[in-house]
């Protein structure tokens, strides 16, 4: 009773001070009772240095938490979604759904950018550092609101805007993980693994451009380009798998 009671005063507080946070419940769908989470929740952490010595501000740990909690939901969601299929599938599915780009597609959609606090240095044409912050804070939020309103409301919240917003049969039947198809395909040749070679890399830090070349038995059969590694890799990965298409295993084998 004395818990409730609490909660109804600081709602009351907290919405004279603020219409900001009327937005947020609007937006969240959700009724928020401790506004001191979800201000912790929007603060990134650039703006530490802006705070007193000392205090933990920004929304590091409760992103930590929310990351654990988003996993563990979309985990049970996928297992009693698809009964039938096998680790490996369900794996790959839950990256897909909870992986950087869908958690900042999805906080994009929310207008969370809206309520972001940033500090006015962070260099704001930088789009991958603002696409990260995005995404963080989704998970920040998932994380206040279990701790405000408990696992029922985390959890179907992101029933709501996390699975209910991505394409579950698509992301199921894509298959673009390119690094292991070509792995599955040397071992099924009996051939060693695939190296990849970072064979350059262009552009300022915040637009660097990476070029990886793959090589198969020796050869140089793929490159990529993309602004991180990983991608580079994978459209290597890709053109590889495209080289040897057309190669005949006679010619691959000479």
């Amino acid at each position: 009773m004395t818990r409730n009671l609490t909660q109804t005063f600081h709602r009351a507080v907290h919405r004279r001070k603020n219409a900001r946070w009327i937005a947020l419940e609007t937006t969240l769908g959700v009724r928020i009772y401790d506004f001191t989470l979800f201000d912790k929740a929007l603060r990134h952490p650039s703006t530490e240095s802006e705070q007193p010595t000392g205090l933990l501000a920004s929304y590091e740990r409760l992103e930590f938490l929310g990351d654990a909690i988003l996993g563990a939901v979309v985990t049970e969601y996928l297992y009693q979604e698809f009964p039938d299929r096998m680790e490996g599938f369900l794996t790959t599915l839950r990256s897909r759904i909870i992986c950087r780009e869908t958690c900042t597609l999805i906080a994009r959609k929310l207008g969370l950018i809206d309520f972001l606090e940033i500090s006015p240095h962070l260099d704001l044409q930088d789009s991958r550092k603002i696409d990260s912050a995005l995404a963080n804070c989704l998970e920040s939020i998932i994380g206040a609101i279990h701790l405000d309103s408990g696992i029922s409301a985390s959890r179907r919240f992101i029933h709501t805007h996390v699975l209910g917003g991505v394409d579950l049969p698509k992301l199921a039947s894509r298959d673009d993980n390119y690094k292991s198809r070509l792995q599955e395909l040397t071992q099924a040749k009996k051939w060693d693994p695939p190296v990849y070679v970072v064979a350059d890399e262009n552009g300022p830090p915040n637009k660097r451009i990476f070029t990886v070349d793959v090589y198969v038995r020796g050869r140089r059969r793929g490159r990529g380009h993309a602004r991180t590694k990983k991608k580079a890799e994978q459209g290597a990965a890709h053109r590889a798998l495209q080289s040897l298409s057309v190669t005949t295993d006679r010619k691959m084998e000479a």
